[in-house]
């Protein structure tokens, strides 16, 4: 088993990306070697984020070669390279994208390179490429906080509204645009309003509507939009629409994944700070009225009653606990894995591997505003997450980064790995850039010479961020016998002790022999 090949070049460019201000025009443009003769852009709406896809069919303009020298060159840089595509990856407020992804044919491009523009920009090498020849490229990215509650507060009953906002109409592009169609898609039909779409480059409607759907364009003929010569003015675009799910975001996730050996076992446990950060309540919260929607059973959509956590097939001994105790308001579901098919049994088993799921019930009703800290933990058997490379004898293990949970943003994360006492030349792979890797040493109970612990930190992860973190790392016979050779030193001096102790007279008058002549 090797794991994934993960550039950590890229740690940080969140935080560089956002020092850039947002007026910063681009200096440079790359050359017009490309033409977009499609683009389709579909954006789902939810809470605390916002799905985005973009499929551009890109035509050459002209035969383009790829030089040698710059197949081999690094993932930052600036300048244009021939067989290069420029790729405009956000648009609000010049920040990175939380978690982006571009694909070819429904794989992964390697070897995207991080530009110094703004806005942020990723060249994606497309290869040789003759005269008229076209390639379909797919941009797959989430975005942070981009909806905000409209009305900030409302009553405990009333409905929940959040307006979308956008500083762009069409698809910020480098190069010039056939034709593009832009699809925002709420989560519920009732959209109470939008914004308007200037009609310079359509020739039909500016935007219809169908249900919960808003279809912008089609635009035709758009210029580039980005570069020093731009002379395409993008204009906001806003949607005010209805959700009937509450608006849940983490502050802090704290995740301590321990290894044993000895027991054969990985412990997770997260320090959770939980937040609704939906409309705000106006006035005092009526229990009453809370009951009484528990007996039609029709909630608000603003309230948090509970919450679904999913865990590995094998996951087992969850525990679940808050500042003041045990809650246990909880129920976990374990999943079930497929038996392995005997060699001389006939009987085909079903290969779906079930997760399972920990239903939480927090102590009180989580309203707009208010927050809850929690802690979660459970076991998992290190032989489904611990493998042996057959090469060198490294250990592998997959770590998850985090648990995610559908439409919500962890804005800060942190994730400490402490591998077994003894474990050296440890290398860590991540699927994606975090913003810092930090090693240290981590002591308990009957340690020695501690264990090496890696503490990785990322900022605004969301349910995309739920993969496996990769360390690998050597575990000789010394260093697993080093524990029991404590253990048994410890006892072997605890023993040597107590003889020696019982051979001291504590008494505090000597006996004294009086002899009688």
């Amino acid at each position: 088993m090797r794991p994934p090949s993960v550039p950590l070049s890229l740690a940080g460019l969140a935080s560089a990306t956002a020092s850039l201000p947002l007026a910063l025009a681009a200096l440079s443009a790359p050359p017009q070697e490309y033409v977009n003769t499609a683009i389709a852009r579909t954006i789902e709406l939810g809470g605390l984020t916002t799905q985005v896809t973009t499929q551009y069919n890109i035509k050459a303009l002209s035969d383009v070669s790829v030089n040698a020298a710059d197949s081999g060159a690094g993932r930052k840089g600036n300048g244009a390279r021939a067989g290069e595509y420029w790729l405009a990856l956000a648009e609000e407020d010049g920040l990175e994208p939380a978690y982006w992804e571009v694909s070819i044919g429904g794989k992964k491009v390697e070897g995207v390179r991080l530009l110094d523009e703004s806005p942020p920009t990723a060249a994606v090498p497309l290869g040789k490429m003759k005269k008229d020849d076209v390639i379909t490229l797919s941009l797959t990215h989430v975005l942070t906080h981009t909806s905000s509650p409209l009305p900030a507060e409302i009553e405990q009953k009333d409905q929940q509204y959040l307006q979308w906002n956008s500083n762009s109409t069409y698809v910020d592009s480098w190069y010039e645009t056939d034709v593009e169609r832009v699809k925002i898609r709420a989560p519920h039909p009732s959209i109470l309003s939008y914004a308007t779409v200037p009609d310079t480059y359509t020739r039909d409607n500016t935007i219809t509507k169908s249900g919960g759907t808003l279809t912008l364009g089609p635009f035709h003929s758009v210029p580039r939009t980005l570069g020093p010569d731009s002379k395409v003015a993008q204009q906001s675009f806003s949607v005010h629409y209805e959700t009937k799910d509450p608006v849940i975001g983490v502050k802090k996730l704290r995740r301590a994944a321990e290894v044993s050996h000895w027991g054969a076992n990985l412990n997770i446990q997260d320090e959770i700070e939980l937040v609704n950060m939906g409309p705000k309540l106006k006035g005092h919260f009526s229990r009453l009225a809370h009951q009484q929607s528990r007996f039609h059973g029709s909630y608000p959509a603003q309230i948090l009653r509970e919450l679904t956590i999913k865990l590995p097939a094998t996951a087992h001994s969850p525990y679940y606990y808050d500042t003041i105790g045990n809650v246990s308001t909880s129920h976990f579901r374990p999943g079930s894995v497929p038996a392995q098919k005997a060699k001389s049994s006939k009987v085909r088993t079903s290969p779906r591997v079930v997760d399972g799921n920990l239903e939480l019930r927090p102590r009180y009703p989580l309203l707009g505003g208010w927050n809850y800290s929690f802690t979660v933990g459970w076991d998992t058997p290190l032989q489904d997450v611990l493998k042996v490379d057959a090469k060198d004898g490294k250990k592998v293990l997959a770590v998850p980064f985090l648990t995610g949970l559908s439409d919500v943003v962890v804005d800060d994360a942190e994730v400490k790995i402490i591998l077994p006492e003894g474990a050296s030349a440890v290398q860590i792979y991540t699927p994606f850039p975090v913003d810092s890797i930090e090693h240290s040493i981590h002591k308990t109970y009957l340690d020695t010479t501690g264990r090496h612990a890696i503490t990785l930190k990322k900022a605004r992860c969301t349910s995309r961020h739920d993969q496996d973190v990769y360390v690998t790392y050597h575990y000789p016979l010394s260093a697993q016998l080093q524990k029991p050779i404590a253990v048994g030193s410890l006892v072997a001096s605890l023993f040597i002790l107590g003889m020696a102790l019982r051979r001291v007279n504590y008494s505090i008058d000597k006996k004294q022999t009086i002899v009688v002549e």
